[in-house]
């Protein structure tokens, strides 16, 4: 647009400002002011309405009682927590899996910065089971109420959300305050663990796992609830053979376990009793189960058997 032109309309648009009346010009001042300054104190200071479309929000999202009615609406959400426990079992074993393998690897070492993290994770992830359980607790107990005809009100609880926080906090809070050997030992997951570990890097039997773990203020030694059954050596022998076992199969019924090609010939036979040594459980194929976790620790057993011989042929060479 040539230059001309647009001044122009420039002085045109100020000609028409000038030309308009005085009330007109101070009204459109006024409104330009208005529009920068924003809205008025008064349009600041006027209550929000609860209403929208007829629909009354503060009525509609006030705390509700609870009723029978709401009992499936519970039971879906305890399907909901237990439907995380497969997740978490699956943690729990990868994590036992990676630390035998870093057991065996630095079985030489006397201190593994990986194992000392795999057992934090551990109990980090009992200590979500235990979280799990204690809300699924609670959740019954409420459902426990409503089936028995208690309504749970908000006057008696200003919200029944409330009550529900407040107890799994209460049992958290005790949880909480637990020891750790309170809170691991007698844990069938860290049990395991624990044993796994001294089988790779140990020799004997693994003593109590309460004494894996090291004393806190709160534990006592002589507590008829602390106490533990010792540990037992594990054999890797098979009770047909007598030799260490090979591809194993365990029975469901007793924990034995055998050969694979033994057991089977066992059972093809028409025995139908474990072999094993005082036991009288029964076995048939159905009862029996691959064993991934006893193969590797039979595999770890005869290399450290074989290291041991190594070295007796070296002691003996350096004596004679």
């Amino acid at each position: 647009m040539p230059s001309s032109t647009r001044r122009r309309r420039v002085d045109d648009s100020e000609e028409e400002q000038d030309v308009a009346p005085p009330s007109q010009r101070r009204t459109q001042a006024s409104t330009s002011a208005s529009a920068s300054a924003g809205p008025s104190r008064s349009q600041r200071n006027a209550p929000t309405s609860s209403i929208t479309n007829g629909i009354d929000l503060t009525a509609e999202l006030r705390p509700q009682p609870l009723g029978k009615e709401h009992i499936s609406n519970i039971n879906g959400l305890m399907v909901d927590l237990k439907a995380q426990d497969s997740s978490i079992a699956k943690c729990i074993e990868l994590l036992s899996e990676t630390a035998e393998q870093a057991a065996e690897a630095f079985r030489h070492q006397d201190e593994c910065p990986e194992l000392e993290q795999a057992d934090a994770d551990l109990r980090e992830l009992i200590d979500a089971q235990a979280e799990k359980a204690i809300r699924k607790s609670v959740l019954m107990e409420i459902v426990q109420d409503l089936q028995a005809g208690v309504v749970i009100a908000c006057i008696t609880y200003g919200d029944p959300a409330k009550r529900y926080k407040d107890e799994v906090q209460k049992k958290l809070d005790a949880y909480n305050k637990q020891t750790s050997r309170k809170k691991y030992a007698k844990n069938t997951d860290y049990h395991n663990f624990k044993n796994v570990v001294w089988v790779a890097r140990e020799e004997g039997a693994m003593p109590p796992v309460r004494d894996l773990i090291p004393a806190e203020e709160g534990d006592d030694q002589g507590s008829d609830d602390d106490l533990e059954i010792g540990g037992v050596s594990q054999n890797f022998r098979c009770p047909l053979t007598t030799n260490l076992l090979e591809d194993p199969l365990t029975n469901t019924n007793c924990t034995h376990s055998y050969s694979r090609s033994a057991i089977m010939e066992y059972v093809a036979a028409g025995n139908n009793r474990c072999p094993a040594s005082s036991c009288t459980a029964t076995v048939t194929q159905r009862t029996l189960k691959q064993d991934p976790a006893l193969s590797r620790k039979v595999a770890a057993f005869k290399r450290r058997e074989e290291e041991r011989i190594i070295a007796r042929r070296q002691i003996s060479t350096v004596l004679y």
